[in-house]
């Protein structure tokens, strides 16, 4: 008899080691057809039979090893179907068990589940209803509203912790809690088919009540226990009809179709907090100058670029990812089928490639590109909670604007150091979790008008107070002959480089904007610009913000660096707005003192 693994719906049988037929499944002998001989080696390519008689060798040799090979056959209409061929020894000496599957026939019907699969979801679209699957398997009721490829999950829990969580928040109408009820209890048996109509406020408003009408069925599939599936409709008052615009209105963002920021923020939560979780990765994109489109273009313009590149990303993701729109040209990405780094790779190079070609051509000399961070779930500490999985992708976004935009970014902690957050209140781009008083930024400005009016006797005190209300652990300020800083804060004590930074790297200037340059991880330039990575490395500096100081030919004659050094952290805009205010205040001091 052929041995059960071989007992399957593709063509399987038993051969000798000339690769002739001894005994198969029908399927096997449709497969060879009107041939009489029954030969393996009779119907292949004749460039592939030295290849498959060296494999039945093979497995004489090695009774344990199984051979996988891909061959060609002719087909009726002339041409060639490509076949995965399986091939191991059997219990019986001299006895082969093979199996053959038709690679081309399997892509073609994976095609047409695939269509088939899509004209359910357009289905489903364009009928306006959530749709819920309840697993007896897991106990678990997922609720959620399709709309093409992108998907909005409400709930995805056990149903009677489901349950006990609507009657603590209060989301059922107590009129109709037997009703409720008997949804519950009919759905956990799973042996019923009906259509129940109760009030509450489960999607959408949590203070609004809705009328309900959800209509489900059991399916069971060969193999399979029953799972009960199902349609969720919010009614018109008083009209009975369904509200088919509801959802839309409520998750899918109008301009993209991808989801709307409420739908992504609850998906990628419900993803990272899931019993699935290992696989979760979420990225943060932006596209970049966006501003300057809007500026140049007009804003109607601007809505055509946030369109096309929603589709864009809505292409590339496929059915892999869900994608939603922030707001601006802000999108959030979860994925969750990613298998290892290579997988994201491929979907993030095919995002920014093609952000490229959108509208190109049509922006006079301009291209598009995008910025993309990325975090993924377990690598990195804090990675393992969904608010601080999305503060390390929004700082890998950041890194990816520093290193020079058109590019994305996959956190890695080995190299990109620890951006886990520290506390639970502290703002998103804020990783430090320093706090910032306001009476001491009150000071600092009150110090940089004395500044200007006492010149450069007021900066030490400035420098001191500057790094202990900003929590840095030194600002220093070069300019002139020498090595050393002319001036440095003193609060934390550090001993000060024996070399200024570089500040004659021309592709390192050319990160500055408006003389400014805030870099929360220092291993952004250890490539681009390895000079001055080496120098900031060897004064141990890991987060640094830098200002070029100008002469009056607006050349560059001197830096002023705020450091910090061990664990990187991010700079707040609080922070980085007044540091550029002083540095520019300093800068005008040195020049009417011609210093610079």
């Amino acid at each position: 008899m052929i041995d059960a693994i071989f007992d399957t719906a593709y063509p399987a049988g038993r051969f000798d080691t000339s690769l002739n037929l001894i005994e198969g499944n029908p399927y096997m002998y449709r497969f060879f057809g009107s041939n009489v001989y029954f030969s393996i080696l009779k119907i292949v390519n004749s460039d592939e039979q030295e290849k498959l008689t060296a494999d039945v060798e093979r497995c004489r040799n090695n009774p344990q090893l199984r051979i996988d090979e891909c061959i060609h056959i002719s087909n009726s209409s002339g041409g060639q179907d490509c076949y995965f061929l399986g091939m191991k020894l059997s219990d019986t000496p001299d006895i082969l068990n093979i199996t053959l599957i038709n690679v081309t026939e399997s892509k073609a019907h994976i095609n047409s589940l695939n269509r088939r699969l899509m004209l359910a979801r357009n289905f489903l679209t364009l009928n306006g209803t959530a749709v819920f699957v309840y697993k007896p398997s897991t106990g678990y009721i997922e609720i959620s509203y399709v709309k093409n490829e992108q998907t909005a999950v409400f709930f995805n829990m056990d149903i009677d912790e489901w349950r006990t969580q609507m009657y603590e928040e209060n989301r059922i109408n107590l009129e109709d809690k037997d009703l409720f009820d008997l949804f519950c209890a009919t759905v956990k048996v799973a042996k019923e088919n009906r259509t129940i109509i109760f009030r509450g406020s489960i999607i959408g408003d949590k203070n609004r009540m809705e009328t309900y009408r959800v209509t489900f069925n059991v399916h069971e599939y060969s193999g399979d226990e029953p799972v009960v599936a199902g349609t969720w409709s919010i009614m018109h008052a008083g009209t009975n009809d369904a509200n088919n615009n509801y959802f839309e209105d409520s998750y899918i963002d109008a301009l993209t179709g991808l989801l709307n920021k409420k739908a992504i923020m609850s998906y990628a939560e419900n993803a990272v907090n899931g019993i699935n979780h290992d696989h979760v990765g979420l990225a943060i994109m932006d596209i970049d100058n966006f501003k300057s489109v809007n500026d140049n273009y007009g804003h109607m313009f601007g809505d055509k670029v946030i369109k096309a590149v929603g589709e864009v990303i809505k292409n590339a993701v496929g059915t892999d990812a869900v994608a939603g729109r922030m707001g601006g040209d802000e999108f959030l990405i979860v994925f969750e089928k990613c298998q290892n780094e290579l997988e994201y790779r491929n979907i993030l190079r095919c995002i920014k490639s093609n952000v490229q070609n959108v509208y190109k051509g049509k922006m006079g000399d301009n291209t598009l590109s995008c910025s993309i961070g990325l975090a993924r779930y377990g690598y990195g500490p804090g990675s393992t909670s969904y608010h601080d999985l999305f503060k390390i992708a929004d700082r890998a976004l950041y890194l990816a604007k520093q290193k020079g935009k058109n590019r994305y970014i996959i956190y890695k902690p080995e190299i990109h150091g620890d951006y886990s957050s520290k506390g639970e209140n502290e703002d998103i781009v804020n990783v430090s979790n320093s706090y910032y008083s306001a009476a001491d930024i009150n000071k600092l400005n009150t110090l940089f008008t004395r500044i200007i009016i006492d010149g450069i006797d007021i900066i030490p005190e400035t420098l001191d107070l500057f790094a202990k209300a900003l929590k840095l652990d030194r600002v220093s300020i070069f300019y002139g002959e020498g090595s050393l800083p002319k001036f440095t804060s003193n609060y934390t004590g550090s001993v000060c480089p024996a070399n200024p930074i570089v500040i004659k790297d021309e592709k390192y200037l050319g990160l500055f904007n408006n003389n400014m340059l805030a870099m929360s991880n220092v291993h952004a330039i250890e490539y681009s610009c390895p000079n001055v990575f080496n120098v900031l490395i060897d004064t141990e500096i890991s987060s640094t913000m830098q200002y070029v100081l100008r002469d009056a030919d607006n050349n560059p004659a001197g830096l002023v660096s705020a450091d910090i050094f061990g664990i990187p952290i991010a700079f707040p805009k609080v922070v980085t707005n007044v540091y550029q205010n002083m540095c520019s205040i300093i800068n005008a001091v040195l020049l009417r003192e011609k210093l610079i």
